[in-house]
């Protein structure tokens, strides 16, 4: 999987083992409260009828790097707003749990290490079943002291709601109005003795997704594999885990998009149900009665297409209250979280069915 700021990819995977206690130096400044109280705003933003405190007085007016990572933290608001204008829903729930590492510092700077996970939750018009899901983003953030105030300075992340993409100013794609709620419920086949175990697959995924809220085995990926977030994404590394040690599926780890693909083709475990991109597979989705489920099941896969190369792969681990898919995947950690979030408007969406 190819990403857009791989030093930053690099400077993670160097810290994800360092997750720790809040900061607890008794010769320095307790910053806890303060990154708590910056996570916590932001998160604000993203509820469709909230009323956050501004954003930009929270970082640096003098430097770039600052600059770069409020117009960043903008960015993915303006995104994740107009995601949910175009499907018609409500953020209604937004709760940020961190953990902090101290990096070192002076009395003029600190640097720490922030893992960060997040439940969002939505709901369509006229409905009280909220849509909750999970994401996690580890941080390497730098407050600044301005005036005894503690501003950012510089923070570097993978977004899986803003930034997971090859596409600059990226924007979700817009539909004519929500998908209705499904008449149907069919999904496929329980597998025959020694196929696909489908249901194993999801376990899998949802203990092994990582960071985000949801997530077993206490937020972490399973130890009996390397992680590659620091070379180009584990997103492939580990759907190919959870369908072979999860599900019993035949098929080698591997860490290429494109190889996991052409392997579950040309060995005949999957197919390519659909290629498109997300206003046709919408339209294919609303035209019948059992929506996105006549495609897809759980434990099928949704590769993600941009710019010609396959970019990304996740897994299908359920349906919201409309039958939207909803998917895990690791390097930006989710846990449930509707398919397209995140991704552009052009991105094209490679749906396999497995057997």
């Amino acid at each position: 999987m190819k990403r857009v700021f791989v030093i930053t990819l690099v400077l993670v995977a160097l810290l994800v083992s360092m997750r720790g206690p809040a900061l607890a130096e008794p010769d320095k400044v307790d910053l806890t409260p303060r990154l708590q109280e910056l996570f916590a705003a932001r998160s604000l933003w993203l509820l469709t009828n909230g009323t956050p405190p501004p954003l930009a007085p929270d970082y640096h007016p003098a430097l770039k790097t600052a600059t770069w990572a409020l117009n960043h933290e903008q960015g993915k608001i303006r995104y994740m707003k107009q995601w949910a204008q175009n499907r018609s829903v409500e953020f209604v729930e937004a709760k940020p749990e961190i953990e902090i590492k101290y990096l070192g510092g002076n009395a003029e700077r600190a640097r720490f290490y922030v893992a960060q996970s997040l439940e969002l939750g939505y709901v369509y018009p006229g409905e009280s079943t909220i849509n909750r899901f999970g994401v996690g983003t580890r941080h390497i953030v730098e407050l600044k002291r301005v005036d005894n105030r503690w501003l950012i300075g510089m923070e570097w992340y993978t977004d899986p709601l803003g930034d997971d993409t090859e596409i600059p100013d990226v924007t979700p794609a817009l539909i004519p109005a929500p998908l209705p709620a499904p008449t149907s419920t069919s999904t496929a086949p329980a597998a025959a003795p020694g196929g696909y175990n489908r249901e194993g697959a999801v376990t899998y995924a949802d203990m092994y997704c990582g960071l985000a809220t949801g997530c077993g085995n206490n937020r972490r990926y399973n130890p009996k594999y390397r992680d590659y977030n620091g070379v180009g994404g584990d997103c492939t590394n580990y759907v190919s885990q959870a369908l072979r040690d999860g599900g019993k599926l035949n098929v080698a780890i591997h860490t290429r998009v494109s190889n996991l693909a052409g392997s579950l083709q040309y060995s005949g475990r999957g197919r390519v149900v659909a290629k498109a991109p997300f206003q046709t597979l919408w339209k294919q989705a609303a035209a019948r009665p059992e929506g996105f489920r006549s495609q897809l099941s759980r434990g099928d896969l949704v590769a993600y297409q941009e710019k010609g190369q396959l970019e990304h792969f996740a897994i299908v681990t359920g349906f919201d209250s409309h039958g939207y898919p909803l998917i895990n995947s690791h390097t930006a950690d989710r846990y449930h979280v509707p398919f397209d979030m995140g991704w552009d408007r052009k991105t094209i969406y490679w749906l396999f069915q497995l057997r």
